[in-house]
């Protein structure tokens, strides 16, 4: 496994998959040494091994002892902020927070650039949630070889959810508890049901399960379709062609070319043979979202799709007992609450591996004193088309469009949305 020392985690792509397997490896060890700690993911259990170095629990107050965690919070946030923040005490590091952007400078106009060149002096990392996608790629981009130099070290930046373009922490924690679970990821059949449109953390997911070998279902409402750069890098890179469907029912009908959609079936979920044998042989684990609201551009469509599509007593009737029941978390209607108490359900303790998973990824990137990445070629300068991009908000700061050639686009490396290319 290469060091991840000094390294910034803006995308899932910044780690190979032999990186991520290390993730999870350290994980585990810090997952077996909380067990003498506490609190604990109620998980499957692991086959204990001999305590070692950071197996130690006295040792992982040692593992980033004197540094200082950073997380710059724009947006709310409970279990990405809480868990990064616990994850920096277990390992015996402190904590300087802002929890909302209205605490911080930004609210009197401040760059987002020049607030993390200031707040990169007084930590050794930063995590950042923000409401615009590409801004943890500014935020990156600001730490610059000068700037470094005069720090005389590296502060990376981790993504703690950009807008609705990515939330790489959060796919690293999802692949941990599919592979906890199942023992591999690769072939598996993985469900992502919900807002596809703007779930970063299924945008994220998509690409690592894609990498790992999985096969993708897609379901949702045709309004809340995965976003077509999504797909088009799927299948570019990893030449994964997502199923997509529009309910549980359409499992059950007859198979269909990939990439095709079928009549809108919209619904609650009900129990009956033909969906029983079509779940349990198609789905070994179905990640669940919560409708986006405070992402869509008209109100209206938010209250008509939610509630489309409920997991309860009457799908969990209908599925097999290997299935792997997931969320995000915070969940809205689309969970029942009585689902809770089925051992199928992951959610909680998938949130509860977000400790040991934040702790291995701050334990890896802790900072070094090596020099950024270079800055990725300008392709062209042209306005990006997507509103809520960083570039459309930060001052000074000008678009970055990418050719792919294939298709003749545009891609934004901040947002990565897509537009024509103009002659």
């Amino acid at each position: 496994m290469s060091s991840l020392a000094g390294r910034n985690l803006v995308s899932i792509f910044d780690l190979t998959n032999e990186e991520i397997e290390g993730v999870f490896r350290l994980a585990d060890r810090f997952q077996s040494a909380l067990r003498e700690t506490g609190p604990l993911a109620v998980g499957r259990p692991r086959r204990r091994t001999a305590k070692r170095g950071q197996d130690d629990p006295a040792s992982l107050r040692k593992v980033c002892a004197g540094q200082v965690l950073a997380t710059l919070f724009f947006e709310p946030s409970t279990r990405t902020r809480l868990s990064f923040e616990a994850a920096m005490h277990r390992l015996g590091g402190s904590v300087v927070s802002v929890a909302e952007a209205k605490s911080s400078s930004a609210a009197k106009g401040e760059r987002l650039a020049d607030t993390i060149r200031v707040v990169a002096s007084y930590a050794n990392v930063i995590v950042l949630r923000h409401p615009h996608e590409g801004a943890a790629l500014v935020a990156a981009e600001s730490l610059d070889p000068q700037r470094v130099a005069e720090l005389g070290r590296m502060v990376p930046i981790i993504n703690g959810g950009d807008g609705s373009h990515e939330h790489p922490t959060q796919t690293i924690l999802d692949l941990y508890t599919i592979n906890r679970d199942h023992g591999k990821i690769a072939g598996l059949n993985v469900a992502l049901c919900g807002d596809l449109a703007h779930a970063r953390t299924v945008h994220s997911l998509a690409y690592g399960l894609a990498r790992f070998g999985a096969n993708l279902k897609c379901i949702s409402p045709p309004e809340l379709s995965l976003p077509e750069y999504v797909k088009r890098r799927l299948q570019a890179e990893f030449d994964c062609v997502p199923e997509e469907y529009d309910s549980f029912h359409a499992l059950a009908m007859p198979p269909r070319r990939p990439g095709r959609k079928r009549g809108r079936r919209m619904g609650p979920l009900v129990s009956d043979s033909e969906l029983a044998e079509a779940v349990t042989s198609q789905v070994d684990a179905l990640y669940v979202t919560r409708i986006q609201k405070e992402r869509f551009r008209d109100p209206a469509l938010a209250k008509a799709v939610r509630a489309s599509y409920v997991i309860d007593g009457a799908l969990l009737s209908a599925i097999g007992r290997h299935v792997t029941i997931m969320h995000p978390l915070p969940r809205v209607d689309e969970v029942d609450y009585a689902v809770d108490a089925d051992t199928r359900a992951a959610y909680f303790r998938q949130a509860s591996y977000g400790v040991p998973v934040r702790m291995a990824l701050l334990a890896l990137v802790a900072t070094a004193k090596t020099p950024p990445p270079a800055p990725r070629e300008v392709v062209a300068h042209v306005k990006c088309g997507n509103p809520t991009c960083i570039t459309n908000h930060e001052p000074g700061l000008e678009a970055r469009m990418m050719r792919v050639p294939e298709v003749g686009v545009l891609r934004c490396a901040y947002c990565e949305q897509e537009q024509e290319a103009r002659q």
